[in-house]
């Protein structure tokens, strides 16, 4: 920074007189001085602020780079600092080659074990999805192709599984890490090829540095992103190129021929040699992959994969006339079935593939449902598709479940057709009955009807007949001739009693009651009470004996009231269901 001129010296004033008044020199002073002195007390400020921010800036600098990124004017200083940045990188690597592999020994190591480890696992899951694809079509064309020409099965596997593309080829000078030429695809853009040349001159340096001292080699090849480089060394120049995919074997052998090409018009190392145009026609990505796979060798025909091709059709041949004979033996079982089912009318069944099958018929509403036959069938994973019709089928099995759907029979009867005779057996209530035989005969298919069925009662009707038996019961009186001694026509009183109460247990089951069943006996008015109550007594015993032996049992004797008449009678109770 360039200092301040030197203040110009003050004028000297002449001594306060000491008859003065005290501060009158101060003021004059202030009237002829005052405004400089302010101007110059300002410029020293000013002039030390400014030498003060030059010496803090090493210190706020990084900061405000820092700070940079997050403001409105990033862009700015990212494009202020891309030029610099990138020529004194240049420069370093033309220069200081040594230097930047000391810097970059740390990192590379790391990134080409990676960018290494990455290309085989690649490699290594392509070639097993190649293995895996070796029986498909796609992997018997290939194999007929490395028939054809003669070069092993992974070897055209990897042509087409990992195809290859040149994307850059360079060539550099040797000694100065210049580019000579540089050629590109058609569809890529340009790369800086200084750049380019200075990473790779490092490289080999770096190699050559720290392997190459005892192994003798240099930089071969190298893994750039997506990128394979290879590098084919010369004495005056060496060839890069950046290929995308697995380059074929030939590849490396064309760059090392069209290398040693170039340095016959090169000339001695170090020398310019002639224009480019006389040998850069053949350093075209496009050309130099042609030439490589023209390289390839023809090699002899084999007979073997024909046979194994005949073979494999000979195989899948007699699978498909297998597989199509049992289809068709499971589809016509499927037919027979279909033509004995009850209900059903099959119209055909069409079959395109082993996949599809369809079945067209007639059924019955009341025929059987076909899954248990489709399930015999056996037709595997196949689902036929079903397109019915509706029709009135005649078959005896198929009138009696339509009898059955519209009579709706209760328990107890049954329900047969032979021959379109429909025969209905059994005991019914009789309002069943008398609605069953209005409608039979208006069934679909029934010729005629053959009722046999016995009337049943319902349950109301059933407890009338049983309270007109128990009335019935009480009016009928075994007479005695004397105590326990049963008249002369007593016998047939009792029979009609055992009639009664077997009517009666029979009609207590359909009314759903129960009922008591008690002998009673009875006297005339001769005699004293204790004696007539024990005569009653005997003949109700006499009774509840009697009805026993008839297989009545469970009568309970009762002694009665006195009466008019010497006899024993049964009272029937009747009481509702436990």
């Amino acid at each position: 920074m360039t200092r301040p001129a030197p203040a110009a010296p003050r004028p000297s004033l002449p001594p306060e007189d000491p008859a003065t008044p005290p501060g009158a020199f101060e003021r004059l002073r202030e009237l002829l001085l005052g405004s400089e002195a302010r101007e110059l007390a300002n410029a020293r400020a000013r002039i030390a602020a400014l030498e003060e921010a030059q010496r803090a800036l090493p210190e706020r600098l990084p900061a405000a780079l820092a700070a940079a990124p997050d403001a409105d004017h990033a862009g700015r200083l990212a494009a202020a600092l891309a030029a610099p940045v990138s020529a004194a990188l240049g420069t370093a690597v033309r220069t200081q080659p040594k230097l930047l592999v000391d810097g970059l020994f740390p990192v590379i190591g790391p990134l080409i074990r990676k960018s290494i480890a990455e290309a085989l696992r690649s490699f290594v899951a392509d070639l097993n999805s190649a293995i895996e694809s070796s029986l498909t079509p796609r992997g018997l064309r290939w194999r007929i192709e490395a028939w054809r020409a003669g070069v092993p099965y992974a070897q055209v596997v990897l042509r087409h599984r990992l195809a290859c593309s040149i994307d850059h080829v360079f060539l550099i000078e040797r000694e100065s890490g210049r580019v000579l030429w540089h050629a590109a695809a058609p569809e890529l853009a340009a790369l800086d090829g200084d750049a380019i040349a200075g990473m790779l001159t490092a490289l080999g340096e770096f190699v050559q540095d720290s392997v190459g001292k005892t192994s003798g080699g240099g930089l071969e090849s190298a893994s750039v992103g997506e990128h394979l480089v290879w590098v084919v060394a010369g004495p005056a120049a060496n060839l890069a190129c950046f290929m995308r995919g697995a380059p074929p074997p030939q590849l490396r052998e064309r760059l090392q021929q069209r290398l040693e090409e170039i340095h016959l018009h090169l000339g001695e190392p170090g020398g310019n040699g002639p224009d480019a145009s006389s040998w850069a026609a053949g350093l075209e990505p496009g050309g130099l992959l042609s030439a490589a796979d023209a390289a390839l060798p023809a090699g002899r025909a084999r007979l073997w994969p024909w046979l194994v091709l005949i073979l494999v059709a000979c195989a899948a041949l007699g699978l498909w006339v297998v597989r199509d004979v049992r289809w068709n033996a499971r589809v016509a079982e499927l037919q027979a079935a279909l033509a004995t089912h009850p209900g059903f009318l099959p119209l055909g069944i069409e079959t395109k593939s082993w996949r599809a099958l369809t079945i067209r018929g007639m059924i019955d509403r009341d025929a059987p449902p076909l899954e248990a036959v489709l399930a015999r069938a056996d037709l595997g994973k196949v689902t036929p598709k079903l397109e019915f019709g509706r029709y009135v089928s005649g078959d005896d099995a198929i009138v009696a479940a339509r009898a059955r759907r519209l009579l709706a029979p209760p328990a107890g009867v049954g329900i047969a057709v032979a021959d379109g005779v429909l025969s209905v057996t059994g005991s019914a209530p009789a309002g069943w009955v008398a609605a069953a035989r209005e409608r039979a005969p208006l069934i679909a298919g029934v010729a005629d009807v053959d009722f046999r069925l016995a009337e049943r009662l319902d349950r109301a009707a059933a407890l009338q007949a049983l309270q007109r038996l128990a009335a019935r019961a009480a009016e009928l009186q075994v007479p005695f001739a004397e105590e326990a001694e049963p008249a002369a026509d007593a016998a047939a009183v009792l029979a009609a009693i055992v009639a009664v109460a077997r009517e009666a247990a029979a009609l207590a089951e359909t009314a759903g009651v129960t009922l008591v069943l008690q002998s009673v006996g009875s006297n005339d008015e001769s005699g004293g009470e204790a004696i007539n109550a024990q005569v009653r007594a005997l003949r109700a015993r006499w009774l509840a004996d009697a009805l026993a032996a008839e297989g009545i049992p469970g009568v309970e004797p009762v002694a009665g009231d006195p009466g008019s008449r010497r006899s024993a009678w049964l009272r029937i109770r009747i009481e509702p269901a436990p």
